[in-house]
């Protein structure tokens, strides 16, 4: 089945001069590509490698949104330090 596939070349390649011979030769190739593309699996020590990167991305990721909230908290905090001690000065005056 090949749905999708021209048979003849269109316009624009056969103003450079590509023959229906030559289109077809070029769809047969690519073809080729596509079913050995779709055979080719990653070794185990591939997917292995690949989940490590994920994994360790994960974790920096984590520690970044970890430090961020930490920072947040902090600031949260200092904030209403400073709005507390504000009021409490103001209402000892």
């Amino acid at each position: 089945m090949q749905t999708g596939h021209h048979h003849e070349p269109t316009e624009a390649w056969r103003e450079i001069g590509v023959t229906a011979e030559e289109w077809t030769r070029l769809e047969h190739l690519l073809e080729i590509v596509r079913q050995e593309h779709k055979r080719t699996e990653l070794s185990p020590e591939r997917r292995e490698q690949i989940r490590e990167r994920v994994m360790a991305r994960l974790e920096r990721n984590e520690r970044r949104r970890w430090r961020w909230r930490v920072f947040a908290v902090g600031a949260g905090g200092a904030l209403l330090a400073g709005v507390a001690l504000a009021l409490v000065s103001r209402a000892t005056r």
